[in-house]
């Protein structure tokens, strides 16, 4: 019933049956519950369960198998907290109680909790104490209050020149001048490092960077803790519920974008949190790091229809929703992405997903064909050609139902090599289409130098054509020229970016191959893809 293993881990372990009547307790069971009640062993559990935990009990006693909960025990005028687990023995009709002891966990007063919720070095609360607390005040009500995160300038040069010990002297000293500065309703904490938090309770930001004045003063004095004494400075940024945030993940992480911006300022200095174009970018940039390791990237697909509305197609979408900043548009994350260089990772990752859904499709419309888009970096890699293949191979689609958009700059500025890639996969029946075409040609030698099997006419063209009017004649020429040029040397022409009815019977009338845009569906979901599918099957039975 019970083994030595289990003895060493566990404070009791007893069989008892459906009334709760014990027939076994451990060796070390016998021991720990004789000092519990101070008398016989118990024959029945029941008579141990505190009054107001015995409905608990007989409620999880009730599942099928097994159960864990946590309930207290009587010794005498006190409660002992447990942790329960019982296991079902069905050829015996009885359970199996393994015991824990968490008194020291439930506590409200112990050492324990104390040391979990508090930092060893300095003592103050720690990361866990402080969310608690910010979660705690939004929950009670407090509105508004700060965050305020500091981080020491010059800590590390101390840290590295002088030892750790000096470095724990410096933060120990830090602790203790700040300390001095909180006010009574205020919140003092130690994330780690040389990172501390000043919660201001009741303060809107411009209050609390007021009050901050004095902590730069205050760190600035020199630290005779450390040899020649020591100046340093501290960086803080200021965050302010709900203005800037409405939970804690939020507000510290806006609270580390100020204080970065206060790093980058020139240091020794406070900066409020603002939603400005430069530090959404910074939050962007931090935040693109995890999302794509907590798998926050996917794919929307823009339906492609030919002129007699029917779906033929789609263009493969890459969108971002994090978990704090929501839906960041393309726009914003892709130049971020590149300028970090995780567009190879990311762009691999976009091309086999979207080959794997192609897959799906087929199996449902085995004539639809899916674009993606290729990126510079992607296109001018050593192994594109072969990175490619690798996917095809992968996920078993059809080639010929795979179009690559790789922009028309990229093309005209490619290589002999990369050309040879290009013809290779035209070879094994990968098409390739000209995006946003249009907009920076300064030679159309390429068109017919390189693979190309279509060209996108950009979407400024379409909304520049408007309505029947003079303004637009010239507007309206121009794109039937485009429609001219790629059809007088076999190459089929997608329209972006059609939103009325007029744009769709102009390109209709001028010959347009395909369209995508609002007017006949915006970007969708792969089930909203093949829920289109349904309703195609629909209308043709």
């Amino acid at each position: 019933m019970s083994t030595p293993a289990l003895d060493r881990v566990l404070d009791a372990v007893l069989r008892v049956d459906a009334n709760f009547d014990i027939h076994f307790i451990s060796e070390p069971g016998q021991h720990w519950l004789t000092r519990i009640t101070g008398a016989e062993l118990p024959t029945n559990f029941v008579q141990l369960v505190h009054p107001d935990d015995a409905e608990l009990l007989q409620r999880s006693l009730a599942a099928p198998d097994s159960f864990n909960c946590d309930l207290r025990l009587i010794k005498g005028d006190k409660e002992v907290w447990i942790n329960l687990r019982s296991y079902l023995l069905p050829a015996a009709r009885q359970y199996v109680f393994c015991i824990f002891d968490i008194s020291m966990w439930k506590t409200e007063n112990s050492a324990l909790k104390h040391a979990a919720e508090h930092d060893a070095l300095t003592g103050l609360p720690n990361r866990t104490f402080l969310k608690k607390t910010v979660e705690q005040w939004i929950a009670d009500g407090i509105e508004p209050f700060c965050v305020a995160l500091l981080d020491l300038d010059g800590f590390k040069k101390v840290n590295d020149s002088y030892g750790h010990s000096m470095g724990d002297a410096v933060l120990i000293e830090t602790t203790r001048r700040l300390t001095k500065l909180i006010g009574p309703g205020d919140v003092m904490a130690r994330l780690g490092g040389d990172e501390f938090v000043l919660l201001f309770a009741d303060k809107y930001a411009l209050a609390a960077k007021n009050a901050l004045k004095n902590v730069l003063l205050a760190v600035a004095r020199p630290y005779d803790t450390a040899p020649h004494n020591a100046y340093l400075g501290v960086s803080i940024g200021v965050a302010e519920y709900p203005l800037h945030g409405d939970d804690y993940s939020l507000l510290l992480k806006n609270a580390d974008t100020a204080m970065y911006f206060s790093k980058n300022a020139g240091k020794n200095r406070c900066t409020v949190f603002t939603l400005t174009e430069e530090n959404v970018d910074f939050s962007i940039k931090a935040a693109i790091h995890n999302g794509i390791q907590e798998g926050e990237f996917y794919m929307e697909y823009q339906p492609q229809y030919d002129m007699h509305r029917k779906l033929v197609g789609a263009e493969s979408l890459m969108r971002w929703t994090n978990r704090t900043l929501g839906r960041v548009g393309p726009n914003q994350f892709i130049p971020i992405v590149e300028d970090a260089g995780l567009m190879p990772f990311l762009g691999k990752w976009a091309l086999r997903y979207s080959c794997h859904q192609l897959k799906k499709f087929h199996a449902k419309a085995p004539d639809f064909v899916l674009s993606v888009n290729v990126s510079p970096v992607q296109f001018g890699g050593e192994h594109f050609d072969e990175e490619v293949l690798e996917v095809i191979r992968e996920t078993g689609i059809d080639p010929t139902k795979l179009i690559l958009e790789i922009t028309e700059s990229t093309l005209m500025n490619s290589h002999l090599k990369t050309e040879r890639a290009l013809a290779r996969l035209r070879e094994k029946g990968i098409r390739f289409s000209i995006d946003d075409f249009g907009t920076g040609f300064s030679s159309l030698s390429y068109l017919t130098r390189l693979p190309v099997s279509s060209i996108k006419i950009d979407k400024a063209f379409i909304t520049a054509m408007g309505e029947d009017t003079p303004d637009t004649t010239s507007d309206k020429k121009l794109v039937s020229a485009m429609i001219n040029l790629a059809h007088s040397i076999e190459l089929k022409v997608v329209a972006e970016g059609v939103e009325t009815e007029a744009q769709f019977a102009f390109l209709k009338a001028a010959g347009c191959n395909l369209i995508q845009g609002y007017l006949l569906g915006r970007p969708m979901s792969a089930d909203g893809i093949e829920r289109q599918f349904e309703a195609s099957a629909e209308v043709a039975a």
